[in-house]
Protein backbone atom coordinates (compact mmCIF):
# COMPACT_ATOMS: atom_id res chain seq x y z
CA UNK A 1 0.00 0.00 0.00
CA UNK A 2 3.02 2.42 0.90
CA UNK A 3 4.59 1.56 -2.58
CA UNK A 4 1.12 2.60 -4.06
CA UNK A 5 1.13 6.08 -2.32
CA UNK A 6 4.94 6.61 -3.56
CA UNK A 7 4.24 5.63 -7.00
CA UNK A 8 1.03 8.23 -7.07
CA UNK A 9 2.80 10.84 -5.76
CA UNK A 10 5.51 10.38 -8.34
CA UNK A 11 3.15 10.34 -10.75
CA UNK A 12 1.61 13.53 -9.46
CA UNK A 13 4.83 15.55 -9.65
CA UNK A 14 5.48 14.30 -12.81
CA UNK A 15 2.47 15.43 -14.10
CA UNK A 16 2.23 18.14 -12.26
CA UNK A 17 5.98 19.62 -14.54
CA UNK A 18 4.40 18.09 -17.62
CA UNK A 19 1.03 20.73 -17.33
CA UNK A 20 2.30 24.14 -16.50
CA UNK A 21 -0.80 25.19 -16.83
CA UNK A 22 -0.50 23.89 -12.80
CA UNK A 23 1.89 26.23 -11.41
CA UNK A 24 -0.23 28.41 -8.56
CA UNK A 25 -2.14 29.70 -11.12
CA UNK A 26 -4.38 30.58 -8.45
CA UNK A 27 -2.07 32.17 -6.56
CA UNK A 28 -1.02 34.20 -9.95
CA UNK A 29 -4.67 35.33 -10.56
CA UNK A 30 -4.98 36.31 -6.87
CA UNK A 31 -1.88 38.24 -6.89
CA UNK A 32 -3.60 40.55 -9.32
CA UNK A 33 -1.91 39.59 -12.64
CA UNK A 34 -5.56 40.18 -14.81
CA UNK A 35 -5.83 43.61 -13.01
CA UNK A 36 -2.38 44.29 -13.80
CA UNK A 37 -2.17 43.59 -17.51
CA UNK A 38 -5.78 45.13 -17.77
CA UNK A 39 -4.46 48.56 -16.49
CA UNK A 40 -1.52 48.25 -18.76
CA UNK A 41 -3.57 47.44 -21.99
CA UNK A 42 -5.81 50.65 -20.90
CA UNK A 43 -2.97 53.04 -20.67
CA UNK A 44 -1.16 51.86 -24.18
CA UNK A 45 -4.78 52.31 -25.67
CA UNK A 46 -5.14 55.73 -24.42
CA UNK A 47 -1.47 56.69 -25.74
CA UNK A 48 -2.75 55.11 -28.77
CA UNK A 49 -5.16 57.52 -29.47
CA UNK A 50 -3.76 60.48 -28.14
CA UNK A 51 -0.90 59.85 -30.72
CA UNK A 52 -3.52 58.80 -33.84
CA UNK A 53 -5.81 62.00 -32.42
CA UNK A 54 -2.84 64.04 -32.25
CA UNK A 55 -1.25 63.17 -35.27
CA UNK A 56 -2.79 65.74 -37.87
CA UNK A 57 -2.73 68.45 -35.36
CA UNK A 58 1.53 67.89 -34.97
CA UNK A 59 1.66 67.94 -38.75
CA UNK A 60 -0.57 71.22 -39.40
CA UNK A 61 2.12 72.59 -36.24
CA UNK A 62 5.18 71.21 -38.19
CA UNK A 63 4.39 72.72 -41.29
CA UNK A 64 3.39 75.92 -40.07
CA UNK A 65 6.38 76.57 -39.12
CA UNK A 66 8.47 76.32 -42.22
CA UNK A 67 9.83 73.34 -41.28
CA UNK A 68 11.17 71.15 -44.56
CA UNK A 69 9.04 68.29 -46.22
CA UNK A 70 10.92 65.77 -45.14
CA UNK A 71 10.84 66.87 -41.44
CA UNK A 72 6.95 66.01 -41.78
CA UNK A 73 7.83 63.01 -43.67
CA UNK A 74 9.99 61.64 -40.96
CA UNK A 75 7.33 62.56 -38.07
CA UNK A 76 4.52 60.14 -39.46
CA UNK A 77 7.10 57.56 -40.38
CA UNK A 78 8.22 58.10 -36.42
CA UNK A 79 4.65 58.25 -35.51
CA UNK A 80 3.53 55.09 -37.88
CA UNK A 81 6.28 53.25 -35.96
CA UNK A 82 5.02 54.17 -32.32
CA UNK A 83 1.51 53.44 -33.60
CA UNK A 84 2.40 49.79 -34.79
CA UNK A 85 4.24 49.45 -31.50
CA UNK A 86 1.44 49.83 -29.12
CA UNK A 87 -0.84 47.52 -31.54
CA UNK A 88 1.90 44.83 -30.92
CA UNK A 89 2.02 45.51 -27.08
CA UNK A 90 -1.29 44.97 -26.78
CA UNK A 91 -2.00 42.40 -29.05
CA UNK A 92 0.22 40.28 -26.35
CA UNK A 93 -1.49 41.22 -23.25
CA UNK A 94 -4.39 39.99 -25.17
CA UNK A 95 -3.20 37.12 -25.60
CA UNK A 96 -1.47 36.43 -22.50
CA UNK A 97 -3.75 33.29 -20.94
CA UNK A 98 -3.80 30.87 -18.14
CA UNK A 99 -3.41 28.16 -20.29
CA UNK A 100 0.41 26.50 -21.87
CA UNK A 101 3.38 27.50 -19.55
CA UNK A 102 2.14 30.73 -17.76
CA UNK A 103 5.29 30.96 -16.60
CA UNK A 104 6.74 31.57 -20.13
CA UNK A 105 4.12 33.62 -21.35
CA UNK A 106 4.34 35.40 -18.31
CA UNK A 107 8.18 35.89 -18.67
CA UNK A 108 7.82 36.81 -22.44
CA UNK A 109 5.08 39.73 -21.79
CA UNK A 110 7.45 41.03 -19.13
CA UNK A 111 10.64 41.26 -21.48
CA UNK A 112 8.24 43.30 -24.10
CA UNK A 113 7.09 45.69 -21.46
CA UNK A 114 10.35 45.99 -20.08
CA UNK A 115 12.09 46.98 -23.36
CA UNK A 116 9.26 48.97 -23.80
CA UNK A 117 10.17 51.55 -21.18
CA UNK A 118 13.53 51.17 -21.79
CA UNK A 119 12.69 52.68 -25.19
CA UNK A 120 10.52 55.27 -23.32
CA UNK A 121 13.63 56.43 -21.59
CA UNK A 122 16.23 56.03 -24.27
CA UNK A 123 13.75 58.09 -26.57
CA UNK A 124 13.40 60.99 -23.57
CA UNK A 125 16.54 61.45 -23.32
CA UNK A 126 17.96 61.93 -26.47
CA UNK A 127 14.81 64.02 -27.77
CA UNK A 128 15.82 66.32 -24.91
CA UNK A 129 20.10 66.49 -25.81
CA UNK A 130 18.78 67.44 -29.23
CA UNK A 131 16.31 70.26 -28.20
CA UNK A 132 18.84 71.41 -26.37
CA UNK A 133 21.55 71.26 -29.18
CA UNK A 134 19.35 72.18 -31.89
CA UNK A 135 17.67 75.61 -29.46
CA UNK A 136 21.47 76.38 -29.13
CA UNK A 137 21.81 76.53 -32.43
CA UNK A 138 18.49 78.40 -33.78
CA UNK A 139 19.30 81.47 -35.12
CA UNK A 140 16.45 83.02 -32.84
CA UNK A 141 18.61 82.14 -30.14
CA UNK A 142 21.67 84.00 -31.83
CA UNK A 143 21.68 87.62 -30.00
CA UNK A 144 21.33 85.53 -26.45
CA UNK A 145 24.32 83.97 -27.06
CA UNK A 146 26.11 86.50 -28.33
CA UNK A 147 26.20 88.17 -24.69
CA UNK A 148 28.32 85.31 -23.10
CA UNK A 149 31.59 86.73 -24.04
CA UNK A 150 33.67 84.87 -20.62
CA UNK A 151 34.28 80.95 -20.24
CA UNK A 152 32.71 81.99 -16.40
CA UNK A 153 28.94 82.94 -18.05
CA UNK A 154 28.76 79.94 -20.66
CA UNK A 155 29.91 77.15 -17.91
CA UNK A 156 27.10 78.68 -15.42
CA UNK A 157 24.45 78.96 -18.80
CA UNK A 158 25.45 75.47 -19.20
CA UNK A 159 25.20 74.31 -15.36
CA UNK A 160 22.34 76.03 -14.95
CA UNK A 161 20.43 74.33 -18.21
CA UNK A 162 22.10 70.95 -16.56
CA UNK A 163 20.42 71.05 -13.62
CA UNK A 164 17.15 71.94 -16.00
CA UNK A 165 17.74 69.04 -18.02
CA UNK A 166 17.74 67.12 -15.20
CA UNK A 167 14.89 68.21 -13.12
CA UNK A 168 12.66 67.91 -16.30
CA UNK A 169 14.23 64.10 -16.67
CA UNK A 170 13.37 63.23 -13.01
CA UNK A 171 9.46 64.57 -13.45
CA UNK A 172 9.70 62.41 -15.92
CA UNK A 173 11.29 59.37 -15.00
CA UNK A 174 8.79 60.29 -11.77
CA UNK A 175 5.72 60.04 -14.16
CA UNK A 176 6.49 56.68 -16.18
CA UNK A 177 7.30 55.37 -13.27
CA UNK A 178 4.01 56.02 -12.02
CA UNK A 179 2.49 55.09 -15.15
CA UNK A 180 4.31 52.09 -16.22
CA UNK A 181 7.00 51.37 -13.44
CA UNK A 182 4.92 49.57 -10.30
CA UNK A 183 2.50 47.77 -12.73
CA UNK A 184 5.69 46.46 -14.45
CA UNK A 185 7.35 45.81 -11.47
CA UNK A 186 4.54 43.34 -10.43
CA UNK A 187 4.52 41.82 -13.58
CA UNK A 188 8.63 40.60 -12.81
CA UNK A 189 7.65 40.08 -9.07
CA UNK A 190 5.03 37.63 -10.60
CA UNK A 191 7.49 36.22 -12.56
CA UNK A 192 9.91 35.70 -10.01
CA UNK A 193 7.56 33.99 -7.58
CA UNK A 194 7.12 31.68 -10.12
CA UNK A 195 10.21 30.71 -10.68
CA UNK A 196 11.15 30.24 -7.30
CA UNK A 197 7.99 28.20 -6.93
CA UNK A 198 8.93 25.50 -9.60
Amino acid sequence: MAEDLDIKSVWNRTKAKEDPSSLHIDKLERKGTKNTLYWIKVILWIEFSLTLVSLPFMVVYVNSRGDSFGIIVFYIIITFVYLFYYQFLIRQIKKFSYDGNVLQNLKKLYGYLRFYILHYYVVFWISLIVGFIYGLMDPANEANLSLLQTAQQWAIVIILWSLLLGAVGGIFHLLIYLIYGRKIKRVRKMVKDLENEE
